[in-house]
């Protein structure tokens, strides 16, 4: 929503996950609250306010370029694990260990199966919404921000505003994110808000395909499929590994792997029409 369908390059989804994470997890044990809704409830209003001061602080006045958005949020999530590493309250290195299981009217969800079924629940509904406001009229708005920020203006639409509502509701799906993170895992750490999993789930767009839904969760499989095999044949150097692959992706599939049933149509047509 972001990066593909608006233009915002940022690094700092990871933070807004692990602030979601940790409101829930600091609710759960340090109350009585366990009610899912309720506990997500949290953790969404927390990542909307912070994301919106955010927002203002990076698109109320003039336009910025890419590298500025990308630049601040990387400093965003390098302070958020820093503070989580650092403060006492939050549990310092160790985290917030010993989160409830959540539960549903009084019914405790305490199954492998029912809390994936509770996961993938959340992400079907929240990808509806999105491809749902990716066609709407807002959607093209949003699109024509992403192209061309001062034509978008020149026909009145208020592009710091678009980049606004955007960047708080990415966010609010991050936090979401985390919260259930926290609920499903039964615990956070300070990892979850840093810079690797942010620059994770930039390499998740490019290799998958940037402006697609679907591309970057077929790279996410195939990463964690080939991160599970190179851990295990070749452990000290798997991370080299798949910087490769994911540079020689970068530059023999620019559009990610969702371009390649196009480019296989095309050049089978190319062959037709020789």
């Amino acid at each position: 929503m972001c990066w593909g369908q608006t233009g915002i390059f940022t690094f700092g989804q990871a933070a807004l996950f692990g602030i979601g994470g940790y409101t829930v997890g600091l609710i759960t044990t340090k109350t009585t609250i366990t009610n899912l809704f309720i506990a997500l409830s949290f953790a969404i209003v927390v990542g909307a306010l912070i994301s919106i001061l955010i927002g203002f602080f990076l698109f109320s006045g003039k336009r910025v370029g890419e590298l500025y958005v990308a630049l601040v949020t990387l400093a965003l999530s390098y302070i958020c694990e820093r503070l989580a590493n650092s403060w006492t309250f939050l549990g310092s290195g160790n985290g917030i260990p010993g989160i409830p299981f959540p539960t549903i009217l009084g019914k405790e969800i305490n199954s492998n199966i029912g809390l994936f079924f509770m996961v993938y629940s959340f992400f079907a509904f929240t990808l509806i919404i999105c491809v749902i406001l990716v066609n709407s009229q807002f959607g093209l708005t949003m699109n024509a921000v992403r192209d061309d920020e001062e034509r978008a203006e020149f026909f009145g639409y208020r592009r710091n505003k678009v980049q606004i509502l955007v960047f708080t509701f990415s966010a609010v799906l991050a936090s979401l994110a985390g919260g259930l993170f926290a609920l499903s895992e039964g615990l956070v750490s300070p990892s979850m808000s840093g810079l690797a999993l942010s620059t994770t789930t930039v390499l998740w767009v490019v290799l998958g395909g940037r402006g697609t839904f679907f591309g970057p969760l077929i790279a996410l499989a195939l990463l964690q499929a080939v991160n599970i095999q190179l851990q295990n044949i070749l452990p000290s150097l798997w991370t080299i590994l798949l910087g490769i692959i994911l540079l020689l992706t970068m530059l023999f599939l620019p559009k990610g792997l969702s371009s390649i049933p196009s480019l296989y149509r095309q050049r089978k047509s190319e062959r037709s029409a020789k």
